[in-house]
């Protein structure tokens, strides 16, 4: 009789598995393909309530929600003779605790683990070899929801096979997400090791694992033509800010004219828009009162940076001239005073 362990980790559900859910493991016989639903408790050890068959077993982990019925599937694991094990970690410059996630131009990297394969001669191609699989699910519009079922369904973006034992890691430069501007795709990347059927039991999945993908930020600041010469009162500034990386800081700088990134300067009171959230966001902000910052006369130039987990990159910039020195140009006369 098997035995398996059910862990409470809901995964983004931080309701599942307390007050108002039902959880329930699923056993699906690969063979006979005879299902048993067995419900169970948030935690524990219980029997397999079926025998495993020689081509084994699917048990999935599920939670119902008794408000509104909508069901999670939690975990799933295929056990059978020869039925190789699988994890995946995805990897970012993002230490964000929760989905991974990353900017469209930067790299991130896949584990995939294996183990529990065969060597040797006159075994099963299941037995020796695993199926890893790469999905594509772009959200061009930022809005669309698409679940995991859905995002592996179609046809792999690529895919190949691991044949030893042991960790395989994979480094990408950017996303494989196309836009028609490639600085704001934005998605998910899905990846997926399969068992391979044998005959006896079909094609299933042992691991999967999936990073989101967000645009870069981009930003413009108007109201200051380059090059205008300033002499009095500064003019008020419009920012627009679009697609900021939900973990990010971005701010308006005044510096000496020179390299465009550096320590120096001084950040415009208000300007400063710190985020540490879920989602990318935009932003219109209005900024005025910068002219005590410029130290004296000369070229100066305006900055609009945002620091991410990737850097600190430049959105936009704009050089101008301070020149408030106050100068008079008058005219001596020499004027006598007539005699009497």
């Amino acid at each position: 009789m098997l035995r398996f362990a059910i862990t409470a980790i809901a995964l983004s559900l931080p309701s599942a598995f307390g007050q108002g859910y039902v959880n329930f493991v699923r056993q699906q016989q690969q063979t006979s393909k005879i299902t048993w639903d067995m419900p169970v408790a948030p935690q524990g050890t219980a029997p397999a309530m079926l025998t495993a068959e020689a081509g084994g077993a699917l048990f999935q982990l599920w939670t119902v929600s008794q408000q509104n019925s909508k069901d999670y599937l939690l975990d799933q694991k295929l056990v059978g003779a020869y039925l190789p094990k699988g994890s995946i970690i995805v990897r970012s410059a993002d230490s964000y605790n929760g989905v991974p996630r990353i900017r469209v131009d930067q790299p991130f990297s896949v584990e995939f683990t294996v183990s529990n394969l065969l060597t040797g001669q006159n075994i099963p191609l299941s037995a020796t070899t695993v199926l890893a699989e790469h999905h594509l699910a772009p959200n061009p519009d930022g809005k669309t929801v698409i679940t995991a079922a859905q995002a592996i369904a179609g046809t792999p973006f690529s895919s190949g096979y691991i044949s030893k034992n042991g960790v395989t890691s994979v480094i990408y430069p950017v996303t494989s997400i196309k836009a028609p501007d490639p600085t704001k795709a934005r998605g998910e990347e899905h990846f997926v090791l399969h068992a391979l059927g044998d005959g006896t039991f079909s094609q299933t999945q042992i691991a999967t694992a999936f990073i989101k993908v967000w645009p870069m930020a981009s930003g413009k600041i108007s109201g200051l033509a380059p090059g205008t010469l300033i002499r009095t009162n500064p003019p008020v500034l419009t920012v627009k800010l679009d697609d900021l990386y939900p973990r990010s800081n971005t701010f308006i700088r005044i510096r000496s004219s020179g390299p465009i990134l550096g320590n120096g300067g001084a950040v415009i009171a208000g300007s400063m828009l710190a985020l540490d959230q879920e989602l990318p966001t935009s932003r219109l902000l209005t900024v005025s009162d910068y002219g005590n910052l410029f130290d004296s006369d000369g070229a100066y130039v305006i900055e609009l940076l945002t620091t991410t987990p990737f850097g600190t990159d430049v959105l936009d910039s704009i050089a101008f001239q301070v020149n408030r020195t106050l100068r008079l140009n008058a005219m001596i006369v020499d004027c006598e005073t007539p005699e009497n």
